[in-house]
């Protein structure tokens, strides 16, 4: 199927706004594409339901995705078929903390997450280039606007895939980069590994909380059923007092599941749920670490796109 089907025929495509705020952009679109047409299909709803199902999606996570681009969107119980609008914005609008320019606004029925997952893949490789996000915000009318997507012939009759909904790179470590370092990360930002990763952002390994575990604490550790003999006597710390300094590259462990960027989403759960894989990296073309993906990150794209 086109995500142009997914689209009104003008009420969808409203470039140049002039508005000041996030709120006053999203009930600015509603108000056009929550029409009589609309309603006649979706008795059931109306503008200000769908409103705070935006503000509250927002709230949880800005939809902003950088070059001055968001995807709001929200899922709604009562909703008939998807439905996808876009606008320019004269002057950037923030959005959380970040200028946004281009809006598209998703509206999906509570049981269909993969079509907002997959208008947000298609538009994304639309906007991929510097030239079309120019010529989006150039178009002067709604016809020039449709335009220029039509022209993309943008199809959602695919399988999600890995690009569609990793998550870019966030945390790294190099080799030389010390285990506290990569510890305090992890303990921080709630991180089950860290992948360890060159200057040419190349996967050489990972470091994994487990790992870190079984390299700090004595050999005869794995042999006990009981600690009860050195529970108040034996200083914890001291296992782990000399990992502190030691070179990740050192430790690392180079069993790690790297795919490509067209993995399909089947072949993703069954690693993450089949063969117990804590995260998979996906690379591009010339094996260069682009995004990462594991359990989390696939049920937040489910339960919340």
């Amino acid at each position: 199927m086109n995500m142009l089907n997914y689209t009104q025929r003008r009420e969808s495509w409203q470039p140049g706004l002039s508005l000041d705020s996030r709120d006053a952009v999203f009930e600015h679109m509603l108000s056009a594409l929550c029409n009589q047409a609309f309603f006649q299909i979706n008795p059931k709803l109306d503008k200000a339901t769908i409103l705070k199902a935006l503000i509250d999606r927002e709230e949880q996570r800005a939809t902003g995705i950088g070059s001055g681009i968001a995807f709001p969107h929200a899922r709604l119980e009562l909703l008939q078929h998807p439905l996808l609008a876009i606008a320019t914005l004269a002057k950037p609008v923030m959005f959380d903390t970040e200028p946004i320019q281009i809006v598209c606004l998703i509206l999906v029925p509570q049981s269909d997450s993969s079509t907002s997952l997959k208008l947000m893949s298609q538009l994304s490789k639309i906007f991929r280039a510097d030239a079309t996000r120019e010529q989006v915000l150039a178009a002067a009318s709604p016809e020039d606007l449709y335009a220029l997507f039509k022209a993309h012939n943008p199809r959602l009759d695919r399988p999600l895939l890995a690009s569609d909904i990793m998550r870019p790179p966030r945390w790294w470590v190099r080799p030389e980069d010390r285990v506290s370092k990569c510890s305090h990360m992890m303990g921080v930002n709630g991180l089950p590994a860290v992948p360890v990763v060159n200057e040419n952002q190349e996967i050489l390994g990972e470091i994994t909380v487990d790992g870190l575990f079984r390299y700090g604490l004595p050999e005869f550790f794995s042999n006990l059923k009981s600690v009860s003999f050195i529970a108040e006597f034996d200083p914890f710390e001291k296992y782990f007092a000399n990992e502190r300094n030691v070179p990740v590259g050192e430790i690392l462990s180079k069993d790690t599941k790297q795919v490509p960027l067209d993995y399909t989403i089947m072949e993703i759960v069954f690693d993450l749920s089949i063969l117990n894989w804590t995260s998979l990296y996906v690379v591009n073309d010339q094996g260069r670490w682009v995004g990462v993906i594991d359990k989390a990150i696939v049920l937040d794209n489910v339960i919340n796109y």
